[in-house]
């Protein structure tokens, strides 16, 4: 690569990056997580600064953090519907990097989705060159067949039960129980919020958003799961636009035990007792 562009810009799709730390029930911060990829981007060359994409509207104290960072805050607001939509604006914005930028050899793209494969292309038919540096488990297939991948549990320090430290049996079922108890939790929020709870929309947004899984299918793999188990039961709402189909909507089973304990319904209210009184005490003089 010609040292004239050995320059490195960093992308970053915030909301794709904190589904992936809730895929470990972690959190990370716009700190840390500009430390990790900046570590990656000098690998190749010099950081030049770059963009963290997300609705900074919901997330103020972010795009703050971000800005001190020296990675620039942009506005990507989400649609009526609540539906992210980071991806395009990335899209145009990488684009505009590899074509215009004459100081970028080298692009850290912060996400994993296969959206991004054709920016892969673009930047290798320009003598440029992507490279991922996001959590594995949220990058997809396609593009580990296309660009090299820095994983972020790795760059994070996050360890992992195929590490050998950690107990796989009993850390898979502590994270599946996490997993449940977060999502009975979140739907309880929204069932007393809403008149339903509609099942694509629960699948490619709210448990996405909710850090459950990290793709529709797997989503909605645990949504049949947790039917067959009976602790959610999916039924029809009237939909008035089109009678002949109604819509397909998700509510919690709260007769299931197990349901009614992470919701906190079976716990045994305690009264009171009544003490007696100084006065009731003095009052009773027993001969």
């Amino acid at each position: 690569m010609d040292e004239s562009i050995n320059g490195v810009l960093i992308a970053i799709d915030w909301e794709n990056i904190r589904r992936g730390a809730q895929l470990y029930q972690r959190s990370v911060t716009p700190q840390t997580l500009y430390d990790a990829m900046r570590n990656v981007g000098e690998v190749f060359g010099e950081v030049r600064g770059g963009k963290a994409f997300g609705d900074w509207g919901l997330r103020p104290d972010d795009g703050v953090a971000f800005s001190e960072t020296g990675i620039q805050p942009y506005q990507a607001p989400r649609t009526l519907a609540g539906k992210d939509r980071s991806d395009p604006a990335m899209l145009l914005e990488v684009y505009d990097w590899l074509r215009d930028r004459d100081d970028c050899g080298v692009i850290v793209l912060g996400s994993g989705d296969s959206d991004f494969q054709i920016l892969v292309d673009k930047a290798r038919g320009m003598g440029r060159r992507i490279v991922l540096c996001a959590f594995s488990q949220s990058v997809a297939r396609d593009m580990l067949a296309v660009a090299p991948l820095f994983p972020l549990e790795a760059e994070l320090g996050i360890q992992l039960a195929e590490h050998g430290d950690i107990p796989v049996q009993e850390h898979q079922e502590a994270v599946a129980q996490d997993i449940f108890q977060l999502f009975v939790q979140e739907m309880g929020k929204l069932e007393s919020r809403m008149n339903f709870v509609g099942y694509s929309m629960l699948c490619n947004q709210w448990m996405l958003d909710w850090g459950i899984a990290w793709n529709e299918y797997e989503c909605r793999k645990l949504v049949d799961q947790w039917i067959s188990e009976g602790f959610i039961e999916r039924h029809d709402v009237h939909n008035p636009n089109n009678p002949q189909f109604p819509t397909s909507a998700i509510r919690l089973v709260r007769t299931s035990d197990l349901v009614r304990d992470q919701l906190g319904l079976n716990r045994i209210t305690v009264s009171n007792p009544v003490m007696a009184s100084e006065s009731a005490e003095t009052y009773y003089q027993p001969e």
